[in-house]
């Protein structure tokens, strides 16, 4: 389960992180097929994460998840956790 910034607790969604993560690859150019196996490596490590815990913030998402890609892809890290309004 995920708590949201305003408090609503909602079921985590992997497809909003892979939508997230593909749009996010897009911004930095990266080609189709190295993205997809970036996002498929960040949603792996992410779910190996995740995997004990029954309940995580968004801000627990995002924290996460720019680290594992910041040891895939800096640039994508960097636009995934300073562009929220865009991704």
């Amino acid at each position: 389960m995920v708590v949201k910034s305003d408090g609503e607790v909602e079921r985590f969604d992997y497809k909003k992180l892979q939508k997230s993560l593909s749009e996010t690859f897009l911004i930095v150019r990266s080609p189709e097929g190295q993205s997809n196996e970036f996002v498929r490596k960040t949603l792996l490590e992410f779910a190996d994460w995740q995997r004990n815990k029954p309940e995580i913030t968004s801000g627990d998402i995002r924290r996460q998840t720019g680290l594992i890609l910041q040891k895939i892809h800096p640039e994508a890290a960097y636009i995934y956790k300073n562009f929220k309004s865009i991704i």
